[in-house]
């Protein structure tokens, strides 16, 4: 790979949207790049560290505020305050995660619940069309209104 890349052979080279490249220049997750003497976009192999650094960060569900956070650690060389800072990261991504699938198997046994009671529903009344009186809704959706969300 030679010293200094374009938008171009950067984004292909990293498998990134030129566009995102440009995003990360605006809020300040990369540098302005030098300019080329035709006014291309020159990137150093500094900023190529910096940009795989950001996607393995963006792998780890970290938002970019978090990763801009640990680029400056990483650009300053405090490499202990960096460690500590993704470590405490990970571990509220892994609690927030934790939370997540809590509240997942709520609404999905919520939607199991609905679908037997539907289910019974739909049996006990198969006969029947659904009338919608005129003061009232619908009956299908009866018992929606207890979900845990």
């Amino acid at each position: 790979m030679k010293a200094d890349l374009t938008i171009g052979e950067l984004a292909s080279e990293l498998r990134l949207n030129p566009k995102t490249i440009r995003y990360y220049e605006e809020i300040g997750l990369l540098p302005e790049p030098t300019r080329s003497n035709s006014g291309y976009r020159l990137y150093s192999r500094d900023e190529i560290e910096r940009l795989r650094l950001i996607k393995r960060a963006k792998l780890l569900g970290l938002s970019l505020a978090e990763i801009k956070e640990l680029v400056e650690y990483a650009i300053e060389g405090h490499c202990g305050a960096l460690k500590s800072r993704l470590h405490a990261l990970v571990e509220a991504k892994l609690g927030e995660i934790d939370q997540k699938i809590e509240d997942l198997i709520a609404f999905r046994n919520d939607l199991q619940r609905y679908h037997k009671e539907l289910s019974k529903r739909f049996e006990s009344e198969a006969s029947q069309a659904c009338k919608v009186p005129t003061s009232d809704s619908c009956q299908c959706m009866r018992g929606v209104d207890s979900f845990k969300r």
